[in-house]
């Protein structure tokens, strides 16, 4: 019997997406000492940059999952947004002035997820044209760290 010759690249990309979840689980479960059930993830992009209508800014989503079998606390009193290794001092005044879901943030149900979107206006925490790399922890989690470039911005 002949495989087609797509099967092959198709198995090899899914293996690798694989590998990639689980070890991105495992980093997360090793740092944290125990897997609570809390799995976090992060994007990162630049708004379009139209000069008169918006502050140039990088919109930063997050993503946080409970896969375990009970609800998981969350601490959002934890939560830090992280760009090139600094916690940023203002993390708890950011994530505060959002929308949450009803009830907010404290406990989050099995199965559930929180997925939030904040705008991070670039002459404050991106001043400089380079790549920044980004990340989000709390107590009970950490996200992959993703980057984002910063070109030069025309005044």
């Amino acid at each position: 019997m002949r495989i087609p010759s797509m099967l092959p690249r198709i198995a090899a990309v899914t293996y690798l997406a694989l590998v990639v979840w689980h070890v991105a689980g495992a980093q997360e479960s090793k740092s944290q000492g125990n897997c609570t059930g809390l799995h976090a993830g992060i994007t990162a992009q630049l708004t379009q940059m139209t000069q008169g209508y918006s502050e140039p800014s990088v919109m930063v989503t997050f993503h946080l999952l409970d896969d375990a079998e009970t609800a998981q606390a969350t601490a959002p009193e934890s939560w830090k947004i992280v760009i090139d290794g600094k916690e940023l001092s203002d993390s708890g005044w950011i994530f505060a002035n959002g929308p949450e879901p009803v009830g907010g943030y404290g406990t989050i149900a099995t199965g559930s997820t929180f997925d939030f979107g904040l705008a991070l206006p670039i002459a404050k925490y991106f001043p400089e044209t380079k790549d920044y790399r980004i990340s989000w922890k709390g107590r009970y989690f950490q996200s992959p760290t993703v980057t984002v470039r910063i070109p030069t911005l025309k005044h």
